[in-house]
């Protein structure tokens, strides 16, 4: 892969498919040299210029090797998204330690750890942006996400704070909380949610679709647009913000 004089490098956690995946593609037709981190395969361009590097953000060592490697390679690093996680819940009385911690491990821990490779990468040049991905379960989460609901309340906690700590390096970063947006991952918590409320599949559809306000659910590309802007000159004076792309769902 060759690097572009004028393209971007752009680091995106979790690409393999769903919202990661429209992240990718979105900077990638915008020009920029995009890397995806993903534990699953990523399929790469014709062109060379988005590819992907095997990686469990919850390793930090992993984290920082392939981080490393992309700056050695590219000789920089211009924005980092960190979208990579996991859902899964159940009751509080039936959640197991490994299946909380796993929890974290990726959605939060894993997000802190990808922030931090890319400010070792980012303050020396004294610019870049961070967009973390948190959820508006992270403000409002339903029963049985206990674990989830904490780790991207996290998440929106660390970016704050790492807006205010690395604005000085003309580093900016913000969060965008996705609501309800149709991808793998929403369709199975669906069918879980249904399952442990006793209703259809259909039932909890019309449950979690009626209450917004734009009417339906989100798409992957929905929230590709933010980041994109947020990444993008146009976002040059937005940072330390959670940004909900959620259809008007949660109040202002």
């Amino acid at each position: 892969m060759s690097e572009a004089s004028d393209s971007r490098v752009v680091i995106v956690t979790g690409a393999a498919r769903g919202i990661g995946r429209a992240i990718a593609e979105r900077f990638h037709r915008d020009g920029a040299v995009v890397v995806a981190l993903d534990v699953d395969p990523v399929p790469a361009t014709d062109d060379g210029r988005l590819t992907g590097i095997a990686c469990d953000v919850s390793d930090s060592y992993a984290v920082d090797r392939a981080v490393s490697d992309i700056v050695d390679r590219l000789g920089r690093l211009d924005v980092m998204v960190c979208n990579a996680g996991i859902g899964g819940g159940a009751p509080v009385a039936e959640l197991g330690d490994d299946l909380f911690r796993r929890i974290i491990d990726v959605n939060l821990f894993g997000v802190f750890a990808c922030c931090r490779a890319a400010a070792r990468a980012m303050i020396p040049r004294r610019s870049g942006v961070i967009v973390t991905i948190g959820s508006v379960f992270g403000q409002d989460p339903p029963a049985g996400s206990a674990a989830y609901g904490a780790a991207k309340a996290g998440v929106a906690a660390l970016t704050k704070s790492l807006a205010r700590e690395l604005g000085p390096h003309g580093i900016r970063v913000n969060c965008v909380s996705p609501g309800h947006i149709e991808t793998e991952m929403y369709a199975t918590a669906l069918k879980r949610r249904a399952a442990a409320s006793g209703i259809t599949l259909e039932e909890a559809t019309s449950r979690e679709r009626d209450p917004i306000p734009l009417g339906q659910f989100g798409t992957p590309a929905d929230v590709a647009k933010v980041v994109a802007f947020l990444a993008s000159d146009d976002g040059a004076y937005v940072t330390g913000q959670r940004i909900n792309v959620d259809g008007g769902l949660q109040p202002l």
